[in-house]
């Protein structure tokens, strides 16, 4: 009779304790799988989509009139410079560089600059979308960037030279300042006279 009633809780602690954790390793087993099937579906469509943006982003800061496929792209372990992620020219000498620094709270600001065949700065894109907003993000805004138009790329960058840093966001402002310094490196020492 004892017996019967030590066996009577021991299958009540089985049935609460152990299939509860069972059935959990179990789930968890099976969403790690789905999780491990779903990322290698979509790596390379997220890889695909980041290469057109940046593709993109080169076009954009490019001549008007730029084509796609009229580019030869760099890859950035081609390229010596720190922070250089990647470069891409035209036949006529055009080159586009992507760059980035380390922003507020070390999130990345990510410039293209792009140069004409004598170094002068044509154009330039910042996303300081992972700057807080409405202070550190004012550095993607173009009335921040527009000063770098028209720079000799022959000489670097610096608060009040050509654009003064913004009140309050001094750390993004120096974050782009640095990242459009690494592109005049990159182009100097690397993709000047390229085409």
């Amino acid at each position: 009779m004892a017996n019967k009633q030590n066996a009577a809780p021991q299958e009540s602690v089985v049935k609460t304790m152990v299939v509860p954790v069972i059935v959990l390793v179990v789930i968890c087993v099976v969403c790690s799988a789905i999780l491990a099937v779903l990322n290698d579906m979509t790596a390379p469509i997220i890889e695909e989509n980041t290469r057109l943006e940046t593709l993109n982003s080169y076009i954009e800061v490019l001549p008007e009139g730029t084509q796609a496929d009229s580019l030869t792209q760099v890859e950035a372990d081609a390229l010596q410079t720190d922070g250089v992620e990647g470069a891409a020219y035209t036949a006529d000498g055009a080159v586009a560089v992507r760059s980035a620094s380390n922003g507020y709270s070390g999130k990345a600001v990510t410039v293209y600059v792009a140069f004409d065949s004598t170094g002068t700065i044509t154009n330039i894109k910042v996303d300081a979308s992972t700057q807080t907003a409405g202070i550190g993000s004012k550095t993607g805004e173009e009335s921040f960037y527009s000063g770098f138009v028209g720079w000799d790329g022959s000489q670097q960058v610096s608060s009040g030279s050509p654009v003064d840093a913004i009140a309050g966001a001094t750390v993004s402002s120096n974050a782009v300042f640095k990242a459009v310094n690494q592109a005049i490196d990159c182009y100097n020492n690397e993709l000047k006279g390229v085409a």
